[in-house]
């Protein structure tokens, strides 16, 4: 039940004030508040009261008062008959907890909506009842984790994404905390276009592109994300990096593809920094990685450096290497994107062999080299103090 300690706090105050112990169930029979001692065996005598048609009985050692909201949810508000004014206060309180209920109703709001379902803050009733409050359809759905390089108070970001997706029925948008943003973008157009413009492959290939329900990732969605980078990155001047996952073609797989988004993002962060975007079905080396034991991870630094574990490079050797590796171990590339010499390139190359033990030009140094950092950068993430 969502508004559950706004209504613990009403019962407090109410205890505080009358002395009289209540407590409130919903229509399942579930305490959801109390000031009273719990009591289980309460729970039918509760749930038979709701199928009745009566609106107040006192039976036992409580008064049932019944609580009919606006959008036809019921409650039952129990008040422990140990006064002569406990019924009416039973009554007021109730008043009191069904206007709470009413404004609480009035408040929904798409973005508050996506924010509670996918941080599972929503139950499954509640949920159904907000989808219906905002008359929501299914769609098939891209969940997009926006993460901005600085904190966005003062940033037109989100303002700018509202203004681009709010007014669809089947989008959502919302700031999730200081530098997150989630976009849950209906995906259905973008991927029968993608169809379209693909429409030339194979009859096979395209059968299995147009089977999108579950969409594990495409060329289109990846377009599309890194299209939200560079827009923001032009238009609100903010850089950021978007983390994606599997689609979802139901509200209750959305969770899930939230997850799926923020498992891609780490996974991001800690070993692709130089990527916009990332889909959690293109983790690749990264993903097995960052289900390493760490002590599995130790052994296997230990035995390629021994005690000597590399400290972090100068940055002229980062750019070296990573534009090696960009270029596949290509010496004649590499020195002219790096405007060197070919001869300086391979002086740099030998150095590094001499610190490291490892000649990165053959492809199974180059292979252990590029294991070995990503390895020490989990290391890192999971042990930032050692």
């Amino acid at each position: 039940m969502n508004h559950a300690k706004e209504l613990q706090a009403i019962l407090d105050e109410t205890m505080e004030i009358s002395r009289i112990p209540m407590s409130l169930y919903d229509e399942n029979g579930s305490c959801i508040a109390s000031t009273a001692p719990t009591d289980h065996t309460i729970a039918d005598a509760v749930r038979e009261f709701l199928h009745s048609d009566i609106e107040n009985q006192s039976l036992g050692a409580y008064h049932y008062i019944r609580i009919l909201c606006p959008d036809s949810r019921l409650f039952v508000l129990l008040a422990a008959s140990s006064t002569p004014d406990a019924f009416t206060i039973g009554r007021l309180t109730a008043g009191q907890i069904r206007r709470f209920l009413a404004s609480r109703e009035d408040a929904v709001t798409k973005s508050g909506f996506i924010h509670n379902l996918v941080n599972g803050n929503l139950s499954e009733q509640e949920r159904e009842r907000q989808i219906k409050k905002l008359k929501l359809s299914p769609a098939i759905w891209g969940v997009f984790l926006i993460e901005c390089a600085d904190e966005l108070k003062d940033s037109y970001a989100y303002p700018m994404l509202e203004h681009a997706f709010a007014d669809s029925r089947t989008d959502f948008c919302c700031e999730l905390d200081a530098r997150r943003l989630l976009l849950v973008k209906d995906v259905t157009n973008i991927l029968k276009d993608y169809d379209r413009e693909t429409s030339h492959t194979s009859r096979a290939r395209r059968k299995k592109t147009a089977a999108a329900a579950d969409l594990r990732s495409s060329p289109a969605l990846k377009q599309f994300a890194q299209t939200r980078v560079d827009t923001l990155r032009a238009e609100a001047l903010v850089q950021t990096h978007i983390g994606y996952g599997r689609t979802a073609d139901s509200f209750t797989d959305l969770p899930a593809a939230y997850q799926e988004a923020c498992t891609a993002l780490q996974i991001r962060n800690t070993f692709f920094a130089g990527q916009d975007t990332i889909s959690y079905d293109r983790l690749g080396t990264g993903r097995l990685i960052a289900n390493l034991p760490l002590d599995v991870c130790h052994a296997f630094l230990y035995e390629v450096f021994g005690d000597a574990v590399p400290e972090n490079q100068d940055e002229e050797t980062q750019n070296t290497i990573q534009k090696f590796y960009e270029n596949n171990l290509n010496i004649s590339e590499t020195a002219r994107q790096l405007y060197l010499h070919r001869n300086t390139l391979v002086y740099r190359l030998e150095r590094l062999e001499k610190t490291l033990g490892l000649d990165i030009r053959k492809f199974d140094d180059a292979m252990t080299f590029k294991l070995a950092m990503m390895i020490l950068a989990h290391i890192r993430e999971q042990e930032p103090l050692s």
